[in-house]
């Protein structure tokens, strides 16, 4: 085949393909066996019959596309991101005749855009078109984010042949990952997709690193596992433990900035082109769905947190009061309230001045959550915190207030006035918070009774 006359009657920038087919349908060597005059341009070293590797870093997406195309006879279209150059590159592979059984031949044609092209990025298979028209409307009319990812990982399980596919989000507070959500044909699967957040931080970091010169990660086979514990052993060994056999794994990026990622794990490796287009596809509403999540998230957080303390304020408070009014299941439940005061906040402030006020809430504060972190503070005002505890018996929750006054009795730097009520299912809670109300300010009355010189001091 005269390989030259036919690279030189292409007008776009291409180049003619070779992929030596080992044992297992292992991936061999790729040379570039003939170019045009536009490559030749762009790689002054070029000439007949180098390997790929000299002109490029070696990128195991790229030998599975020549593979595919060369070996398998698929012809293939793709738009992706080249981070390399910082550009994007509309790609094209031909499969060739060849006369030899362990060597195949594809023409390789590429054009570069600077920024991504909407035209070209919507050129995908009707297949891949339909799931991700449906995945969106999925998010326009799902009751709520979280409903909408199982509806969408669901669709992508099916499509895919997967044994797992799940969706993750990096916790910008330490760096981990949170599990938003996802889908498993076996329990064992399911588990294993939770146990993600257990990943170390520093791990979860290395993967946009591993990824950085490319837009996705695949597995494939034990080869594609080989070449990752090469460049991130930390990660392969996981993957490995993990029982993954193949993985397509996708950032979901916003600005630039990855904020999750999306993958399938044990996945039709047969159709691993379409595969790939869907998820890179279905990766670009989910990052802004994922966006948009993240910055509701963080303003229902500043709406329902008090800022000086880090426990939840008043507004979350009475929220969580309607919730015991409206659900017959929550109030039929055991639970306790609490009501604390704190004492001489207001010689503090008058003293030694608001900073040294805030300071005494704040340590108020981490008193408090030192009892109770596993239930739910607020700051319902200046000086006062109200607890609210569910599923603990009566013993334990008088277990909690004992060790809160321990901690805060005279003489202790902070000193508080306490009141609790505690129900065994069916109290209306606002009788129950005003009984608290009752007793809290009865025992601070007792307090001032035994020690009425603090008064006027700091307490």
């Amino acid at each position: 085949m005269d390989f030259k006359a036919i690279i030189d009657s292409l007008v776009s920038t291409s180049c003619i393909m070779s992929v030596e087919k080992l044992p297992d349908d292992e991936i061999g060597e790729i040379r570039i066996v003939a170019a045009n005059k536009r490559y030749k341009q762009d790689f002054s070293s070029y000439y007949d019959g180098i390997l790929y590797t000299e002109l490029f870093p070696k990128e195991r997406k790229f030998e599975h596309f020549v593979f595919t195309a060369a070996i398998k006879h698929k012809q293939i279209h793709t738009y992706i991101e080249a981070k390399v150059i910082n550009m994007w590159m509309d790609q094209v592979y031909i499969p060739l005749e060849s006369d030899r059984d362990d060597t195949g031949y594809c023409i390789f044609s590429y054009e570069l855009t600077e920024k991504a092209d909407p035209d070209r990025l919507g050129n995908v298979t009707m297949d891949t078109a339909s799931s991700v028209i449906k995945s969106c409307a999925v998010f326009r009319t799902a009751d709520s984010f979280k409903s909408a990812v199982d509806e969408v990982v669901k669709e992508i399980l099916e499509k895919c042949g997967a044994e797992r596919v799940s969706v993750v989000s990096i916790d910008e507070a330490t760096n981990g990952v949170r599990y938003i959500g996802g889908i498993a044909r076996s329990r064992d699967e399911e588990t294993r997709g939770r146990d993600i957040e257990d990943i170390p931080p520093d791990v979860v970091k290395t993967w946009d690193k591993t990824i950085e010169k490319s837009n996705c990660l695949i597995i494939t086979d034990e080869s594609d596992m080989k070449s990752l514990e090469e460049r991130n052993p930390a990660w392969a060994k996981s993957m490995t433990e993990a029982g993954v056999q193949s993985i397509c794994f996708v950032p979901l990026q916003q600005n630039r900035k990855t904020i999750g990622y999306l993958y399938v794990v044990n996945f039709d490796t047969d159709r691993t082109i379409e595969i790939k287009e869907l998820l890179e596809h279905t990766s670009f509403f989910l990052a802004a769905e994922l966006a948009n999540n993240n910055l509701m998230e963080k303003m229902k957080e500043l709406s329902n947190s008090d800022m000086l303390t880090g426990v939840m304020n008043r507004n979350a408070m009475n929220i969580r009061v309607d919730e015991f009014v409206s659900r017959l299941e929550l109030r039929c439940r055991p639970y306790g309230v609490v009501f604390v005061d704190l004492n001489g906040l207001k010689y503090v402030n008058d003293k030694y001045g608001h900073e040294a006020g805030d300071q005494m809430l704040w340590s108020a504060a981490s008193i408090i959550s030192s009892v109770f972190g596993d239930d739910e503070i607020y700051r319902a005002g200046g000086d006062e915190f109200t607890i609210i505890t569910t599923g603990k018996s009566e013993d334990e929750f008088l277990d909690k207030i004992s060790k809160l006054r321990d901690k805060t009795t005279y003489p202790s730097e902070i000193t508080m006035s306490i009141g609790y009520f505690y129900s065994s299912g069916g109290d209306d809670i606002r009788i129950a918070m005003r009984n608290a109300d009752i007793l809290m300010y009865k025992d601070k009355e007792e307090f001032y009774a035994v020690h009425p010189e603090l008064k006027s001091r700091k307490i």
